[in-house]
């Protein structure tokens, strides 16, 4: 997979902006509020519809209410045309898609273009709230199974609704019999998000340590710590799933919440049984998030169809043996955008942005 060309129209900086990439490493380089975040930003949008800073109305350059992005994108050996036009009214913002000039839905378009995002926050990943581990696990596994979007989709309509009839129960308003059928449906959509999880996690920790050592120049064993209802496989997981919301039904009644499930869940890095965070330096959890994006692209290859990375700002602050060792890994695998406050000395197609 590759982005040949790329339009913007009032996206955040970019009033008018049409660029074409040679290279499959590509520098957008300029001092600060040039717009290259914004465009590796456009690139990624273009990917799952989605913008990894904001909500979609700030998109939009200052003043504006429509916006366009176009790409020329090369995959299984074909150029094709995406297209996405966003409209704000009143701040409710309405979306249409083209591919090749024919009219889609989102659900059709969505991850045809497939890339990956490193930006300086995610070095802190391990350390924010769990909710951000499970948001980063979403659009990973969102993007490989179409129907892990439809699993969350119900399952969060589910756990609404449960968490409504918790509350009436609480207060006496509904009957303890209508919980069941609840419990029932949160156990059968939660089992699938969790196998899907499970399957990356899997994955990851087939090479984790490998990759790490590999960009780092380190070698210490790493392992992604998956905490979950427990269970080796479908069966075992619907059955304790099931039996955790049985036992515990009680305590989820006094507070009006559902306390188990997928949207309870969390992951850790750990190193021979030890979380990993507290005692690395900020160059070590920057390479060990390097490691979790760069198999996070080797996961979601399909038959040679290899996803985008895009890089912000992270080769400057890498030492120069780190550097050494992310750009001998990518070359040749990847097409990979980076940013940079200064030029980068290395091969790749240079693109200098101004104020």
């Amino acid at each position: 997979m590759k982005v040949n060309s790329i339009t913007l129209k009032n996206f955040r900086n970019h009033k008018n902006l049409e660029l074409n990439f040679q290279d499959d490493f590509v520098i957008f380089h300029g001092p600060n509020a040039t717009g290259k975040t914004n465009l590796l930003e456009s690139i990624y949008f273009l990917s799952i519809f989605k913008s990894f800073r904001d909500a979609s109305n700030y998109l939009f350059s200052k003043g504006t209410f429509n916006l366009e992005l176009r790409a020329a994108i090369e995959k299984n050996g074909q150029e094709n045309l995406l297209e996405i036009f966003l409209e704000n009214r009143g701040g409710k913002i309405f979306a249409n898609f083209k591919l090749n000039g024919v009219r889609k839905t989102k659900k059709m378009v969505q991850n045809f273009l497939s890339a990956v995002i490193f930006d300086p926050t995610d070095v802190d990943l391990m350390n924010k709230p769990s909710d951000q581990r499970r948001r980063y696990l979403n659009m990973v596994v969102s993007q490989k199974n179409a129907a892990y979007i439809d699993d969350l989709y119900n399952y969060k309509k589910i756990i609404t609704q449960k968490n409504q009839l918790l509350q009436n129960i609480r207060s006496k308003i509904s009957s303890l019999s209508e919980l069941q059928t609840w419990n029932e449906q949160q156990a059968i959509f939660g089992t699938e998000i969790i196998l899907k999880r499970k399957e990356f996690i899997d994955f990851l920790n087939q090479s984790i340590s490998d990759v790490y050592a590999s960009i780092s120049g380190f070698s210490r064993p790493v392992e992604v710590e998956y905490k979950t209802i427990e269970g080796d496989n479908k069966t075992a997981i619907y059955g304790n799933f099931k039996k955790a919301l049985f036992e515990n039904q009680d305590k989820e009644i006094v507070v009006g919440m559902s306390l188990f499930g997928p949207h309870r869940d969390d992951f850790s890095l750990v190193s021979e049984g030890i979380y990993l965070p507290p005692f690395s330096s900020r160059g070590e959890l920057r390479s060990q998030i390097l490691a979790l994006k760069i198999l996070e692209l080797e996961f979601l290859t399909q038959n040679n169809d290899r996803p985008i990375l895009l890089l912000d700002d992270v080769l400057s602050e890498l030492d120069e043996d780190r550097r050494v060792f992310l750009l001998k890994y990518l070359k040749g695998r990847f097409q990979t955008f980076l940013t940079s406050i200064v030029p980068i000395e290395m091969q790749a197609q240079h693109v200098s942005l101004r104020i």
